[in-house]
C-alpha cells in the first residue's frame, strides 16, 4: 500500500505483472522496474503475475485496462521464471 505522505513509499511496494495470453505488463512496482528488467540490484520477490484470458476479461476487472502500463519483453519474463521469482495467479 502506498503512503501518500511518504514520497519513497512506492519503493516499499512489491511488483505485480499483468499477463494477457503471451503478453506481460508492469502493473505495480515501477520504482523497481530498472532493477527487475536489468537484473542489476535488489527488487522485491516474489513477483505476482496476475493472468487474464484476454483484454476484455482484464477490463471487466480493471476499468482502465492497459492504459499507462509498461510492456515487459518475453525474455525478461523467461529469466524471472527460470529464477523462480514469479508467483502466478489466475483470475476467473
Amino acid at each position: 500500500m502506498t503512503n501518500a505522505t511518504d514520497p519513497d513509499a512506492e519503493a516499499d511496494e512489491g511488483i505485480m505483472i499483468v499477463a494477457i495470453q503471451d503478453n506481460h505488463y508492469l502493473a505495480m512496482g515501477e520504482a523497481h522496474m530498472q532493477a527487475m528488467l536489468s537484473d542489476d540490484g535488489p527488487y522485491p520477490t516474489p513477483i505476482a503475475c496476475v493472468a487474464f484470458r484476454d483484454l476484455a476479461h482484464l477490463t471487466q476487472h480493471v476499468e482502465t485496462g492497459l492504459d499507462g502500463l509498461w510492456a515487459i519483453h518475453p525474455d525478461i519474463i523467461a529469466r524471472l521464471r527460470r529464477k523462480g521469482e514469479i508467483l502466478d495467479k489466475v483470475i476467473d
